[in-house]
């Protein structure tokens, strides 16, 4: 069973991971709730969840605050970060341990949100221009009123709340492409 999993699985190991958690899920029970989660929801999120989850977030967030100048230099690509003394693979490894944090405690809360990762920042520098330290609070506010406003469509624009993926989808790919054509591809 698994292999046939994995043949039929093009995509990579963590869709044939996912793959084989539906195939051995009670269908009755937990099988909904797997596929819910993929779709992404604020409604499985509680204060236990985010007391679990809060101290990866803030922790990762601050540390991002605190090295947005540094993702300044590091746009300039490594020589230029070198030259101007920066360590660059410790940098990144730390920006990248940052952001796991804080996508890795999201994810595990509210399932896969999708499209605010890449529509937030890009109307944070249209807004705010390339200068990340005025683009990651901008996105931040941008990406907590967005998710906010979506999340209130999805419970109220119909009977059952509609999962919160479907229409940051619906909402987000038109406007990106709107975005894209708008800026020409370019950041601000």
């Amino acid at each position: 069973v698994v292999t046939t999993l994995i043949a039929r699985n093009k995509r990579g190991g963590t869709s044939v991971v996912m793959s084989i958690l539906k195939y051995t899920a009670d269908p009755n029970n937990k099988l909904p709730q797997i596929t819910y989660w993929l779709m992404g929801s604020l409604s499985g999120a509680s204060m236990r969840t985010l007391a679990l989850g809060a101290p990866f977030i803030v922790v990762g967030s601050a540390v991002i605050f605190l090295m947005r100048w540094r993702l300044n230099i590091l746009a300039l690509g490594d020589d230029e970060a070198r030259a101007a003394g920066m360590n660059v693979p410790r940098a990144r490894g730390i920006i990248i341990v940052a952001a796991t944090l804080i996508t890795a405690a999201v994810v595990s809360m509210c399932g896969q949100v999708g499209w605010v990762g890449l529509l937030i920042p890009h109307c944070a520098r249209m807004i705010c221009g390339n200068n990340n330290r005025f683009v990651v609070p901008v996105g931040t506010v941008l990406g907590a009123i967005f998710l906010v406003v979506i999340d209130t469509l999805a419970r109220s624009s119909m009977e059952s709340e509609i999962p919160i993926s479907v229409l940051t989808a619906i909402i987000g790919a038109p406007f990106f492409i709107y975005l894209l054509r708008r800026t020409g591809g370019g950041w601000a």
